[in-house]
């Protein structure tokens, strides 16, 4: 290329150079907007074959057919244990010289002696008896006499001694008795300490 003032003069090989330059340059585009016209025919005749599809399908769905026969029943599963009971008393006044209250259950000797036995008493909110009561200021015991089908409830101090303080509120008391659904007597020559044999005793039941 030679400089001929301000303007550049090609020589024949540099003209040439640049004219398969351009030339290469246009077949590519020529190609891209080819190759970018075919993508998007066969985009659009897919998206054709498949809504013809979707139509057919539609058009081949028939009425519903009639209900096919009931399966087989189940297994039964395991009868639970739906026979709790609650019996409700009202509620008494507990003070240093009345710590405890007897209550007397509808039930008989020997469902009480294989039922678990769970008396719980309001005083403002409801408490397990047992546990300590409202803001731990006493704690209450409760036991339970089979023969004359009782429940007696004693409230005490925290430290178990005999209760001395205020004069306590229950609104309410409530009893559960829940049958056991199954019962085990306790035999000698199984160790109850022991995991393993517990769970072969109770397992050949």
């Amino acid at each position: 290329m030679l400089k001929s003032k301000n303007k550049y003069v090609f020589n024949r090989n540099e003209s040439y150079i640049i004219d398969k330059m351009l030339e290469y340059k246009l077949k590519y585009v020529h190609l891209h907007l080819k190759l970018k016209t075919t993508v998007m025919k066969n985009l659009k005749f897919f998206a054709v074959i498949l809504f013809v599809m979707g139509m057919i399908a539609a058009s081949c769905e028939g009425p519903e057919g009639p209900r096919g026969p009931a399966g087989a029943a189940g297994i039964n599963g395991t009868d639970g244990n739906a026979n709790v009971m609650v019996f409700g008393f009202p509620g008494d006044t507990m003070t240093s010289s009345n710590t405890s209250l007897l209550f007397q259950l509808p039930i008989t000797s020997t469902l009480m002696d294989s039922s678990l036995i769970l008396p719980y008493y309001r005083d403002y909110n409801w408490y397990q008896a047992g546990s300590m009561g409202m803001s731990g200021d006493y704690e209450t015991r409760y036991w339970y006499r089979i023969s004359n089908q009782t429940v007696s409830l004693n409230i005490q101090n925290p430290d178990g001694s005999d209760y001395t303080g205020a004069d306590v509120i229950w609104d309410s008391v409530r009893i559960f008795v829940i049958p056991a659904s199954q019962f085990y007597a306790a035999e000698p020559d199984v160790d109850f300490a022991n995991y393993y044999e517990v769970e072969s005793y109770f397992g050949q039941k």
